[in-house]
């Protein structure tokens, strides 16, 4: 996949607004967006992969002599949310099961954003993606050149497990927690910082989420003001 270019020529990016307003529900979004970005090829022999591409290959390797097959797909139904099949540029989803709070909506959202973006760049593709934290596929179960992983696509991944990463569903927005796609957030963020120089403002460290999910989390909650102590630190459990 080639997409970046070291090239000085600019080049005109296409803008395809996502015309679906949140203050009226009844609104159905248009159907008459663009099939096809209509940018003229570019000129493969001056471009070059972003070096963040690596870890794309690093992801798909575990695949990469076998290939995957549909008993390989079909394996990471399991703890899969849903099925995405995007066909021509037209995106379908089977959902198995509901996930927490809005992520599996966030997420297709962002993929729809994707589509609108970029007409009739992406290939057509299916894979299972799981929207909970941990990731389930373990290398332990899948040594050997006989190993068949599934490919299931979640937000998380480590070292010991086979996970595909994908963005997390927050860049696009997490309603229950009133956070708004990271592009609006950062804006916020960098308006507010204009306010009050850094050396002015008061020394706390305010942290919120779920203490559940990791042992240094559980460490992270020790650090919270108590009676006795008081580490200027301002922790709550979402």
């Amino acid at each position: 996949m080639l997409v970046g270019s070291k090239s000085t020529t600019a080049r005109h990016k296409p803008e395809f607004p996502l015309e679906c307003s949140t203050e009226n529900q009844t609104q159905t979004c248009r159907k008459d967006y663009p099939t096809t970005t209509g940018i003229p090829p570019m000129n493969t022999s001056k471009v070059e992969c972003p070096s963040f591409f690596r870890w794309i290959h690093e992801d798909l390797r575990h695949w990469k002599q076998t290939g995957i097959s549909r008993d390989m797909i079909e394996g990471a139904r399991k703890t899969a949310h849903f099925r995405l099949v995007i066909v021509k540029g037209k995106a379908y989803v089977e959902k198995y099961r509901n996930s927490i709070q809005t992520r599996d909506k966030f997420t297709l959202w962002g993929i729809l954003q994707l589509l609108r973006m970029y007409p009739g760049r992406l290939p057509d593709l299916e894979l299972m993606f799981d929207c909970d934290d941990r990731p389930v596929v373990r290398s332990r179960d899948f040594q050997g050149p006989n190993a068949r992983p599934p490919p299931l696509f979640r937000y998380c991944a480590d070292e010991w497990s086979l996970d595909i990463v994908f963005p997390d569903w927050s860049f696009w927005g997490w309603a229950e927690t009133n956070i708004r796609p990271w592009r609006n957030v950062l804006k916020e963020i960098k308006k507010g910082n204009e306010r009050r120089k850094w050396k002015e403002r008061v020394p706390y460290a305010y942290w919120r989420g779920n203490p559940s999910v990791a042992p240094t989390r559980k460490d992270l909650m020790k650090c919270n003001a108590t009676d006795k102590n008081n580490w200027n630190t301002l922790l709550y459990v979402q």
